[in-house]
């Protein structure tokens, strides 16, 4: 049976996400405001050798407080302290923190019942949270503290961007003065 990354589907639902780097961890950003972190593919477990993902264990704090409702109410406020999941491999256990201050949306609980797709795919059935940002117009502050330490996908700012992400240049004019951005497309 083919994987949604394999099919026409899974390139769809990966349309419209902007994706950025932080550390081992990618963001990728829905138009709707949403944040879906997953494994970026630096990532240990991300490697052809690595140990086969036994468990995955969220952090018990917050499997209570995902939201509800239409407005995404009672979600668990998350900041880059906050344990997001610890991983178990064959190798032994890697720990994956939140890359940003937002609000739980989901955990994605399929990785409990079945921990390898957190390997076979992480851009799509394997996610491991979707994050809210507070307030929608803290999207553009918490993506711009990304690419200021460096974490982020504009190259000029990061040394070159990740290896894995294609690049993409936008232009935008500011004044008189002509400024080149890049972004890298999912």
């Amino acid at each position: 049976m083919a994987s949604i990354a394999d099919s026409t589907l899974g390139s769809v639902l990966s349309r419209g996400f902007e994706t950025y780097a932080a550390g081992d961890v990618c963001i990728k950003k829905h138009p709707n405001g949403l944040f879906v972190v997953t494994l970026a593919p630096s990532h240990p477990l991300a490697q052809r050798d690595a140990p086969v993902v036994t468990e995955v264990r969220f952090g018990a704090d917050l499997c209570e407080n995902e939201a509800y409702g239409k407005r995404c109410r009672g979600g668990a406020n998350v900041n880059t302290k906050t344990l997001l999941a610890e991983v178990v491999s064959e190798a032994g256990s890697y720990t994956i923190r939140s890359p940003i201050e937002a609000r739980l949306v989901e955990l994605n609980s399929l990785l409990s019942e079945e921990p390898q797709l957190l390997q076979q795919s992480p851009e799509d059935e394997g996610f491991l949270a979707i994050l809210q940002p507070k307030r929608p117009q803290d999207a553009r502050r918490i993506l711009e503290k990304l690419l200021l330490q460096g974490d982020g996908s504009d190259p000029s700012l990061s040394g070159g961007g990740p290896s894995w992400a294609p690049e993409k240049r936008v232009k935008k004019e500011h004044g008189r003065k002509t400024l080149k951005l890049s972004f890298f497309a999912a």
